[in-house]
């Protein structure tokens, strides 16, 4: 079933989450970021293509050697029950993998089941799985008109290739 985003002005930015999820509804990350196309009709618009990025990010400066897992990220925003995925952790490399959160305060979450490997010596950063934004600039440059409703085609690959439509009117 296609997702309904919305009416936007012409001439607007659009800026939209996106949860990628293949048919069982499990947000995934994709191996590479999900790509677009954006159609009137039948026809591809004029810079009618681009990528996904990453939505709700952070930096951890700070994973312990204990059970679970206490990482460190200044404000993060994170709340008990978001899913992480956590890469780039220097020396307890336990920490790369995917969590669920246990929000500790406001600088600070464990991941549920996470046992340390060694003491942390640089770098990670954190990731709500499956969460993307799609951007787009409603601009008549770029192909799009007041009154018509356009299709997005998101696709990404993760053991089988996917896609999911969704549409928005320009006003």
């Amino acid at each position: 079933m296609d997702q309904f985003l919305g009416p936007f002005d012409l001439g607007a930015s659009l800026a939209a989450a996106i949860v990628i999820a293949p048919p069982t509804g499990v947000p995934v990350d994709p191996t590479v970021n999900p790509t677009y196309r954006v159609y009137d009709g039948d026809t591809l618009l004029p810079n009618g293509t681009g990528s996904l990025t990453k939505l709700d990010t952070g930096t951890i400066t700070n994973a312990t050697n204990a059970t679970p897992i206490v990482f460190t990220s200044a404000s993060h925003g994170l709340q008990t029950g978001n899913v992480v995925k956590v890469t780039g952790v220097g020396g307890n490399t336990n920490a790369n993998n995917t969590w669920v959160v246990t929000r500790i305060n406001d600088n600070s979450f464990s991941g549920d089941g996470s046992v340390g490997n060694s003491a942390y010596t640089s770098g990670g950063a954190w990731h709500i799985l499956g969460l993307y934004q799609l951007a787009l600039t409603l601009s008549a440059g770029n192909g799009f008109e007041a009154g018509k409703t356009y299709t997005v085609r998101i696709d990404w690959a993760n053991s089988g290739n996917f896609a999911k439509i969704v549409t928005f009117q320009v006003t």
